[in-house]
């Protein structure tokens, strides 16, 4: 399933009371996205912070990785979650003609 991660800065929060973890928070995020845990990564367009895309069983598991990031360790942000995934009964809005049946990928036949 994907999670969708937002997160607000804490009231007060400037950019100087960020600078000091970005180094670290910005690789994080490129090991989880290398590893195939974080999909997209964003900036936020209407105000400071970003919008993160999980691949991940639930928000559970997003939290404890937000949770891991350096500046969540610092106390930073606040992390906001939607999980989200394919709309279902989808397929019973098929013909019953259509081919839905497995194996579901078959570009590699």
């Amino acid at each position: 399933m994907k999670i969708l991660a937002f997160d607000n800065f804490k009231p007060g929060v400037t950019l100087d009371d960020l600078r000091p973890y970005l180094r670290d928070e910005v690789s994080n995020v490129w090991r989880l996205w290398k590893a195939g845990i974080v999909r997209e990564n964003y900036a936020r367009a209407d105000v400071g912070g970003v919008i993160i895309v999980f691949e991940l069983d639930g928000v559970e598991e997003a939290r404890r990785y937000t949770d891991d990031f350096p500046l969540s360790k610092a106390g930073l942000l606040e992390w906001h979650f939607i999980a989200f995934d394919a709309p279902l009964p989808l397929e019973f809005l098929f013909d019953p003609t259509v081919d839905i049946a497995t194996p579901w990928d078959r570009t590699a036949a």
